[in-house]
């Protein structure tokens, strides 16, 4: 039986990371409106829509845009959650660990799936922000769906610096926020990681792979 869940593991780790590049295919895609004919672009369709309409039913408003992004994040935290709790359970199977040893390492593989959604969310924010700000050194035109999405998701962030900040010709929010997100990066979402490979220590040997940020 630990044998087949040590398998279990590793088969969800490669199929879940196998999908996650289909989504990422998917959105290129959409960004150059293929032929919906087109065989490839059907099965794509298929496998992620119907992930990323049930996110964009549980988003409200415009949020419903962000689905696909939605969708990456909640796969990334799959590969890091779904492979652990296999492998913990076949260690258990083979005896390596008792039923009260159970929650350490399942906590632990929850964690890392934690960790790597809030890193890859605080880098895409990060970017945004940078984005904003180089965009607001050429006025962009608010007519523009690329700038309006952009402010969308960063003027929640900047609008309350901005209140703070001593007002100068130059609005450094959007910089100062991305180098926040950085820093919550390197010294709460680091810690977050380490501290669950402590809890998932016991099961290193396992085949799920180790991930650095």
């Amino acid at each position: 039986m630990d044998v087949v869940l040590s398998l279990l593991a590793r088969v969800s780790y490669w199929a879940l990371t196998l999908y996650l590049w289909m989504i990422i295919a998917a959105v290129l895609l959409s960004w150059v409106a293929p032929d919906p004919r087109n065989p490839i672009v059907r099965f794509l369709n298929a496998m992620t829509a119907p992930l990323w309409n049930g996110l964009a039913r549980k988003l409200a408003g415009r949020w419903r845009l962000f689905a696909s992004y939605a969708a990456l994040l909640f796969v990334m935290f799959l590969i890091e959650f779904v492979p652990g709790v296999f492998s913990t359970f076949s260690f258990l199977a083979g005896g390596r660990i008792e039923a009260g040893g159970l929650a350490a390492p399942l906590g632990g593989f929850f964690l890392r799936g934690v960790a790597v959604v809030l890193y890859n969310l605080c880098y895409f924010l990060a970017l945004l922000l940078v984005i904003w700000f180089v965009l607001t050194l050429v006025s962009p035109s608010v007519n523009n769906p690329v700038v309006r999405v952009v402010y969308f998701l960063v003027d929640p962030i900047i609008t309350p610096l901005q209140r703070i900040l001593p007002r100068m010709r130059l609005d450094l929010s959007p910089l100062i926020a991305a180098a926040a997100f950085l820093l919550f990066n390197v010294f709460v979402v680091g810690e977050l990681l380490t501290y669950s490979y402590v809890l998932t220590a016991i099961t290193v040997d396992s085949g799920v792979p180790l991930r650095k940020l």
